[in-house]
């Protein structure tokens, strides 16, 4: 009976490098994930306060309304100029400020 010379197999150095390689992505990849999760809501939010300022630029007489939301503070500003109805949103969320307007024709 001959030994074999040649070994191969999976050593435990092999595992430990691949769960570090594993840990590694994931410190790196979960923080970046859960941000862009937080985000991803943020942007659903505004677009439906805007779809808001729409709606509400289309009626006759639109009326100011502040919203909140959490930690996202919205609030619409209507007004005439220059022979148009002028809605603005301004958008405030933890320091990040945000302010953008629309213009409807009078009726």
């Amino acid at each position: 009976m001959s030994k074999p010379t040649r070994q191969e197999g999976f050593l435990i150095l092999d595992a430990l490098f691949s769960f570090g390689m594993f840990l590694l992505l994931c410190t790196l990849l979960l923080p970046l994930w859960i941000d862009l999760r937080k985000e991803l809501l943020l942007q659903e939010t505004k677009a439906e306060y805007y779809s808001l300022l729409q709606n509400e630029l289309a009626k006759p007489d639109p009326q100011n309304q502040k919203l909140q939301e959490g930690k996202l503070a919205a609030e619409l500003k209507f007004s005439t100029e220059d022979g148009l109805k002028k809605g603005c949103l301004e958008l405030n969320e933890s320091g990040r400020e945000e302010r953008n307007c629309l213009y409807g024709y009078l009726e």
